[in-house]
């Protein structure tokens, strides 16, 4: 450890060229400097510390003319290198910083063309590159950053949690936050303390005051809660605007302020307030279950308690009460709500710990805060670390190149069908081992930071995933999780390396490279595909970096396996390996990236959004992946019951809400839809018209759960939304004629498998005969394509 951690201090691409330890918080406190807070211990202290605010310019006479307040002074020094951004601008205070920023956005407003939304490059280029707030900035001046010499344990980390007198049939407007009293807040922090505190007998106004005393006395570094953004703390700030309380939770006695801001997961845009609180960090949980769950694509719900439930963190003895509950529980059984109110924050406390160590120790690196660090793109952290050194060696930066990328990775089926045994393998690394080992470096990346980072990154990854392992093994589980969070920070900007390349934004993008990598990476997989075929296996699928296939006759235990992938990575070029990476009995190869998995202990695995996806109901994810099961132990009449279970349960109105409720989410504003609708650019959509009739206001990124109520036919189902909190076990009124559709529509997963009268004889339970599988043939292989791979190992 000490060995890594001299290695990690010395780093200053990586961590900055100052190596000050111990501090855990910034803000802004004046035009000219920044407030430090350093944790030794129980103990916090502060230094201010005087700041130059600047910008990239690509003229330095873009500033002529600019004259700065009060005589102040400001500088225009000329760069090194020929790139874009040429001179640096710097000034004594914010405000001559904004003064000038705006001078030049003015020029840049009127030099400005109409945007060009055929380009998919960017259309106009600014006359200045700047990071944002003035924080930021001094981080990448100084060459700070934060949590260096501490461990995650030693930050202090609060969680919190509010209840409210929530009446459901309480009619609102807007989107009801702030509308009810709070009654309840819930607090907890990572050294075991916990308190919950109420408005019983003293009023909601004291609760506040309480509240925000309590805060102040414990001193959190981080303020942790689920949905704590859109919820809890703009609620509080609306109660304490209320009762003319001053929200001021922010260290030395500094007041919350908030922002209308959005985050982007995959495809989902999400609207939502950010609240800084100065000195201290925000972090959202519910943004970190979402970040998680990108690559995942596993979680069916986000909320706390089934969050908690999926990771294994809700206790046996776990409280729960019904929102719709809440007023009476807290009329006839106040403990109960308090006990329900302490289970969240207790759920919070550990979600956050399980989630939050990746982003802990990229704030160790990033000239960011911890929650600027938890909620940007991987694309921006990468840019920083570019930013952060060319501004250390005074070198020009250059603008976002123009063009697209042309190729991708290489993704194919050969085999469709139920086949067996299967081994898995993947090469290592792929594209960073392409990038590292081919030179890539952008063109206009002067100081060649780009192939440095990636080679600090990989080095340190490989130094903290082995460390996590020995500690492991002797049982110190804390230090082996802090290395393997720290491996994880350092894989997540190395797996983000390769995107940049290719982002339309990124100043130091090159599409050209980003190519390179990914025509080698095609080359790789179809030598791969080649010699796998040579020593005859049958190739089911390739996708970039992974292959799965049957090995040939003669290779049936695993150590055979393994030497048979050993000698395939053999033949590949320098620095690419191919590791072996599981075996399995059976597999259903459905299409591209969609496939399950049998393992040995007759564990199906299942891969793909076509065959899970979370936009589906719960009930029709659940037959498909039941009805895979079948098909891989070939159960003819065990698919047919699963049908008719499915179909008499509809009918009866057996299934429970939480199995035919579905959740989408928003991805534009109420204006927008009602617009849309009413130009005619689009149909109207179910989720919307539930918003719409329940007087609900909502934001881009909201999810709402529904389901199709009603009876008769199905046209026109966004008349026949409703909220899943709607509906009722005890008098059920879901639409069977809809539901039934829909499980006939998850049935044509299976028609690939079955000549067309067996697929009709499995799915229908409308016959005067009894159903017998006799005479029913299950096609196993489906389609074969074959595949060119000669001459494939000279694309490399």
């Amino acid at each position: 450890m000490d060995t890594l951690s001299h290695e990690i201090l010395n780093n200053d691409l990586l961590f900055g060229k100052d190596k000050e330890e111990n501090i855990v918080g910034a803000y802004q406190l004046s035009d000219t400097h920044i407030r430090l807070f350093f944790r030794n211990d129980e103990k916090i202290s502060h230094r201010d510390e005087p700041f130059y605010p600047y910008f990239f310019l690509s003229e330095s006479s873009l500033l002529e003319g600019f004259v700065p307040e009060e005589n102040r002074k400001y500088w225009i020094i000329k760069l090194n290198g020929n790139n874009f951004y040429r001179f640096l601008a710097i000034f004594s205070s914010w405000k001559d910083f904004r003064s000038g920023l705006d001078i030049i956005n003015g020029k840049n407003r009127a030099a400005s063309p109409e945007a060009d939304t055929t380009n998919p490059a960017p259309s106009f280029i600014p006359l200045t590159y700047s990071k944002g707030d003035a924080v930021t900035q001094y981080f990448f001046q100084s060459g700070k950053t934060l949590f260096k010499g501490l461990d995650f344990s030693r930050l202090r980390r609060m969680q919190l949690d509010i209840e409210t007198c929530y009446d459901p049939d309480k009619k609102r407007t807007g989107s009801g936050i702030g509308d009810d009293e709070i009654i309840i807040v819930s607090l907890s922090d990572n050294t075991g303390w916990e308190q919950v505190i109420h408005s019983k007998n003293r009023g909601e106004k004291k609760l506040l005051e309480h509240l925000v005393e309590i805060i102040i006395a414990r001193d959190p570094d981080v303020i942790e809660g689920h949905n704590i953004f859109s919820f809890d703390l703009p609620y509080i700030q609306k109660r304490c605007d209320r009762h003319n309380i001053n929200f001021a939770i922010g260290r030395n006695g500094t007041t919350v302020r908030s922002y209308p801001s959005s985050i982007r997961f995959a495809e989902r845009i999400i609207d939502y307030p950010y609240f800084e609180i100065p000195g201290r960090h925000v972090i959202d949980t519910l943004f970190l279950v979402q970040g998680y769950d990108v690559s995942k694509r596993a979680m069916q719900s986000y909320g706390l308690k089934a969050v908690a439930k999926y990771f294994g963190f809700a206790s046996p003895d776990r409280t729960y009460v019904e929102y719709k509950d809440i007023i009476s529980t807290w009329e006839n059984n106040p403990d109960k709500l308090l006990a329900y109110a302490l289970d969240d924050v207790r759920e919070t406390r550990a979600l956050a710990s399980h989630l939050s160590g990746s982003n802990y120790y990229l704030s160790r690196m990033m000239p960011y805060t911890y929650a600027m660090t938890s909620r940007l793109g991987q694309a921006a952290k990468i840019e920083a670390l570019f930013i952060r050194e060319y501004l250390r060696q005074k070198h020009s930066i250059p603008k976002p190149s123009s063009g697209q990328q042309h190729s991708g990775g290489y993704t194919e089926v050969f085999l469709k069908g139920i086949l067996g045994p299967i081994v898995y393998a993947d090469v290592e690394s792929l594209y960073p081992s392409i990038m590292l080992t081919c030179g890539i470096c952008p063109k206009t990346d002067d100081l060649r930071v780009f192939p440095s980072v990636l080679g600090n990154l990989k080095d340190l990854r490989f130094k903290t995933k082995k460390l996590s392992g020995e500690e492991k093994q002797k049982g110190n589980l804390q230090m082996a999780d802090n290395f393997d969070a720290m491996q994880g920070s350092f894989k997540i900007l190395i797996n983000a390396m390769y995107g940049y390349l290719g982002f339309n934004n990124g100043i130091f993008n090159d599409f050209d490279e980003a190519d390179k990598v990914t025509t080698t990476g095609q080359g790789i997989a179809k030598k791969m595909i080649h010699e796998f075929e040579a020593r005859g296996c049958k190739v089911i699928e390739v996708d970039t970096d992974g292959i799965l296939f049957v090995p040939p006759p003669g290779i049936v235990t695993e150590n055979e396996e393994r030497t048979l992938v050993r000698e395939v990575s053999s033949l590949m070029p320098e620095g690419i390996n191919i590791g072996y990476d599981g075996r399995y009995k059976k597999m259903i190869s459905y299409m591209k990236k969609n496939y399950a998995l049998l393992d040995d202990d007759n564990v199906m695995i299942v891969k793909g959004s076509s065959l899970t996806s979370r936009s589906s109901e719960k009930f029709g994810r659940d037959f498909v992946k039941r009805g895979f099961e079948k098909l891989l132990s070939e159960d003819i009449a065990g698919l047919h019951d699963l049908y008719t279970e499915y179909k008499e349960k509809i009918l009866a109105h057996a299934l429970d809400i939480g199995d035919f409720s579905r959740t989408e989410t928003l991805k534009s504003t109420m204006e927008q839809y009602l617009e849309d609708v009413r130009s005619g650019r689009r149909s109207k959509s179910v989720t919307y018209e539930i918003a719409l009739k329940n007087g609900k206001q909502v934001t881009k990124g909201e999810r709402i759960t529904y389901y199709i109520s009603g009876t008769g036919g199905i046209n026109q189902t966004f008349e026949k939304g409703k909220l899943a909190s709607d509906w009722k076990k005890d008098n059920p009124d879901d639409n069977t004629v809809f539901y039934l559709k829909r499980l006939d529509e998850h049935c044509q997963k299976f028609l690939p498998f079955f000549k067309p009268q067996d697929y009709s004889s499995i799915f229908s339970s409308d016959t005067l005969f009894s159903f017998t599988p006799e005479g029913i043939e299950l096609i196993k292989e489906i389609i074969h394509t074959d595949t060119d791979t000669t001459g494939s190992a000279g694309l490399y």
